[in-house]
């Protein structure tokens, strides 16, 4: 449970925040989460002792936090590993414009892999799914040929993959360097600045060098989400300056064309409100210029996720 000194310095900081709020045409949040724990089933995420996450976080609430901000469109994020759970996301948010893709979770081990992505890509929303755990929910293998055989099924079905490498450094880093090489088609969406622990120093020469050889695959793409989370210091600081060395290794390497925004909505609750994070985020791609932030803000999540924006 949170001390009330960290609640009022949280609350401090959003008051005190005075940063400009992008100006774009579109602006898209590639990275949320919905799911309702009061489900009879209940849920897989997050774990019942976390007293922030652990409540219901529906499309009602987003709307009313994220729509100060300027965001214009939502690509969820399915948090379970449940495969009905994509079409409980689905039709939660039927006829509701805002939510315009689901990057669902569909097993890339099991033998139906392949059907069940051509019944879900009946729904437009549809754009693709989360690859997070191996068989036996150990670490994904990359190299694993049922896995580099269900993304290349991925690709002809023009969807996409995201995936999450919490915490796992250059290593990470390199294995998906060798999947993009492998399945060269396929529209690759690595999450969470590739899982970098941001503690306010430069990043490690290692982790830059294999940042600039998966650049080389030009069908990767990097969700410049879930700064907040990914801070060692909490709550995470507001302060460009903590993340801005690794951010810069990015944009040298991916640069305008390949970083994409996500919030990772509801876990930025633990940092900030959402309007903070937002401000966060373009204060460093304001600097580069009206297209880079047109780029970062939408333009690359439509080319990533092949959505219909103009």
């Amino acid at each position: 449970m949170k001390s009330l000194f960290t609640l009022f310095l949280l609350t401090s900081l959003s008051l005190a925040d005075e940063r400009p709020l992008p100006k774009v045409k579109h602006m898209i949040d590639t990275h949320i989460h919905l799911y309702d724990s009061s489900r009879k089933e209940g849920i897989p995420w997050p774990p019942k002792n976390d007293q922030v996450l652990y409540k219901p976080h529906l499309p009602a609430e987003f709307h009313k936090v994220s729509k100060p901000s300027g965001l214009t469109g939502v690509v969820i994020v399915e948090a379970s590993d449940r495969p009905d759970n994509n079409s409980w996301i689905l039709d939660l948010v039927k006829g509701d414009d805002y939510f315009i893709g689901l990057v669902g979770n569909v097993n890339p081990y099991a033998p139906d892999f392949a059907a069940q992505v051509k019944e879900l890509k009946k729904d437009p929303r549809f754009v693709g799914i989360r690859a997070r755990n191996g068989k036996e929910k150990k670490a994904i293998d990359y190299s694993d040929q049922k896995f580099i055989a269900s993304l290349g099924e991925l690709a002809k079905l023009d969807l996409s993959v995201d995936l999450l490498v919490n915490g796992k450094g250059t290593q990470a880093v390199r294995q998906i360097d060798q999947l993009a090489r492998k399945v060269p088609q396929l529209h690759i969406v690595v999450d969470h600045v590739i899982g970098y622990n941001f503690d306010g120093k430069a990043a490690p020469k290692e982790w830059v060098a294999a940042v600039e050889k998966l650049a080389e695959n030009k069908n990767v793409w990097c969700k410049v989400s879930g700064l907040y989370q990914r801070s060692i210091p909490q709550p995470a600081p507001h302060d460009l300056n903590h993340y801005k060395s690794v951010l810069d290794v990015l944009w040298k390497n991916l640069g305008s064309e390949r970083l994409i925004y996500g919030s990772n909505w509801p876990c930025t609750k633990n940092s900030g409100d959402y309007t903070s994070y937002v401000k966060l985020v373009n204060e460093y791609f304001s600097s580069k210029g009206q297209e880079a932030c047109e780029r970062y803000f939408w333009k690359n999540a439509a080319e990533a996720y092949r959505l219909n924006l103009k």
